[in-house]
């Protein structure tokens, strides 16, 4: 198994965040338990936000304004501008 760069310092943030939960029970006890856990589940949102943000919404099925993020939004358009266009039977 190979232990790389990133699994090195997804490590080290465990670690880190463990002993802030330690320290904060030394410190404060059981609310600055739930402080230090709070901001390390938005730090991590936040991080896990930053990192997929720009694989969610890649240009692929065309380009400007008015396009799709991904061919199957382009096709749902397509589908819908289709139906629209046809003439309303009664």
């Amino acid at each position: 198994m190979e232990y790389g760069a990133t699994g090195f310092w997804s490590g080290v943030v465990g670690v880190l965040a463990a002993l802030a939960v330690i320290a904060g029970y030394l410190i404060g006890g059981a609310r600055l338990v739930w402080v230090v856990s709070a901001v390390e589940v938005l730090a991590v949102m936040a991080w896990v936000a930053y990192r997929f943000r720009g694989r969610a919404h890649q240009r692929t099925a065309g380009e400007g304004p008015d396009a799709a993020h991904c061919e199957r939004c382009r096709r749902a358009r397509e589908r819908l501008e289709a139906r629209v266009a046809q003439p309303v039977r009664y």
